[in-house]
């Protein structure tokens, strides 16, 4: 008897306001919802979080949407208004214009309103206070934020940005090996980060020509693999010519077709 109440007792998984509080505390600052909470069922994480909040223990932000305040030099931190709209948003959704270029660091410009691209037929209800654009065709890989914001500003040709040609190179590569979330979670230490960069690859490979060329230069100026990036050489016409913007510094530039 004692034997199974100990077998019972040691298999018993932890409640979901154990799991939730435990995932809110790791990442002070960062957004939570109850998807988010992997270890408990989504409507039982849903629950925890509420009734944690009704408790004081962490905060509500919006709507489904939580947070335990990070302390900083200058006292409790919110998160910014694009990373909590990102939360907001359907998985496929990216940050881009002026907003990806400021959470990417390459800019200090904040956009009056966050603009986020939707892959989706139809803009989602009651985010009035987001800019969204609408590209109706499939985006069926989920990349982190950080890593959608960095195609849209590649997309752009780095027009947003406020940095050097050099060092406009230099913070893509730095962004390419470190992938850091944006909203400041650890979700990355669950996946490799040769998990995370072939993913990015492979949403680049549904991407124009121009972001594939940029993409696999600044990958091979990062000194990733070459058998990460070759794929990206391989798919572009070898008679193109792209503009690179400020990415013609990169000293790869010309071997990916730029003009």
């Amino acid at each position: 008897m004692d034997t199974q109440q100990s077998n019972s007792s040691s298999s018993r998984r932890p409640s979901a306001r154990a799991v939730a509080l435990r995932a809110l505390q790791a990442a002070p600052g960062t957004p939570f919802r109850a998807s988010d909470i992997l270890d408990a069922l989504p409507s039982a994480a849903a629950r925890a979080l509420s009734r944690l909040s009704r408790q004081g223990a962490i905060q509500r932000l919006r709507k489904g949407i939580y947070y335990i305040p990070k302390e900083t030099l200058l006292g409790k931190s919110t998160p910014p208004d694009a990373v909590v709209i990102q939360k907001m948003l359907p998985r496929r959704a990216r940050p881009t214009g002026i907003t990806a270029a400021n959470l990417l660091g390459m800019s200090t410009q904040m956009a009056s309103q966050p603009e986020f691209v939707v892959y989706a037929s139809s803009k989602p209800l009651g985010l009035d206070a987001a800019r969204l654009y609408l590209r109706p065709h499939l985006c069926d890989e989920e990349i982190e934020p950080r890593d959608g914001a960095l195609i849209e500003f590649i997309r752009d040709r780095g027009r947003y940005g406020e940095l050097s040609a050099n060092e406009t190179c230099v913070r893509a590569r730095e962004i390419l090996r470190n992938g850091q979330r944006l909203d400041g979670g650890d979700r990355e230490a669950e996946l490799s980060n040769s998990d995370r960069l072939r993913r990015l690859r492979d949403v680049a490979l549904r991407e124009p020509p121009r972001v594939r060329a940029i993409l696999g230069a600044l990958m091979q100026s990062a000194g990733l693999p070459e058998i990460l990036w070759r794929p990206l050489r391989e798919s572009l016409n070898p008679l193109s010519r792209f503009d690179f913007g400020p990415f013609r510094a990169l000293s790869e530039a010309w071997e990916w077709q730029a003009k």
